[in-house]
C-alpha cells in the first residue's frame, strides 16, 4: 500500500500544480513529471498486492491526466514560439518598412497574421498575441487602402 500511497501524493501535488490555468512550459513540465513519479509507483505494484485492482484504474487515470498535461505543455511552447517569431517579423518589418515595396510589406505582415493566429487559447500568451494580432490587422487594413 506504500506505493499506492506515494502514488497518490504525487498525484494530488500534479493536481494542484496544474489549477487555474494558463502555465508557463516549465510548470507544465515539473506537473508532467509529478504525474510520471505516480505512474512509476503503481507500475511497481505487482499482481498479487492486494491494492492491484485500485492501482491499474488509478494508472489509467494519471496516464490520461499526463497525456493531458502533455497537450497543454506543447500547446504553451508552440504558442510562445509562434508569438515571439511574430515579434521579430514585425521588428524586421519595421526596420525596413519605407524601403520595400507595398506588396512585400503587406506579405510580411499576412505572415505575422498567420503566426499570431496559431497561438492557442489558453495559453500564457495568447493575451498579449490576441493585442498583437489586432493591431496586425489595423496596419494591414490601413496598407490595403494605400
Amino acid at each position: 500500500m506504500v506505493l499506492i500511497e506515494a502514488a497518490k501524493e504525487f498525484a494530488r501535488s500534479a493536481a494542484v500544480a496544474s489549477q487555474k490555468p494558463p502555465h508557463p512550459a516549465a510548470q507544465w513540465e515539473q506537473i508532467a513529471e509529478l504525474w510520471q513519479e505516480g505512474i512509476n509507483r503503481l507500475k511497481l505494484i505487482s499482481v498479487d498486492n492486494p491494492g492491484y485492482l485500485d492501482a491499474q484504474t488509478k494508472l489509467a487515470q494519471y496516464q490520461k491526466n499526463l497525456g493531458i498535461t502533455q497537450i497543454r505543455l506543447q500547446a504553451e511552447k508552440e504558442s510562445t514560439t509562434a508569438l515571439q517569431a511574430a515579434k521579430n517579423l514585425f521588428a524586421n518589418l519595421q526596420n525596413n518598412v519605407n524601403s520595400q515595396n507595398p506588396g512585400y510589406s503587406l506579405s510580411q505582415l499576412q505572415q505575422i497574421i498567420n503566426q499570431l493566429e496559431s497561438v492557442k487559447p489558453g495559453t500564457t500568451v495568447y493575451p498579449e498575441s490576441q493585442k498583437w494580432l489586432q493591431s496586425a490587422r489595423k496596419k494591414q487594413q490601413e496598407w490595403q487602402k494605400k
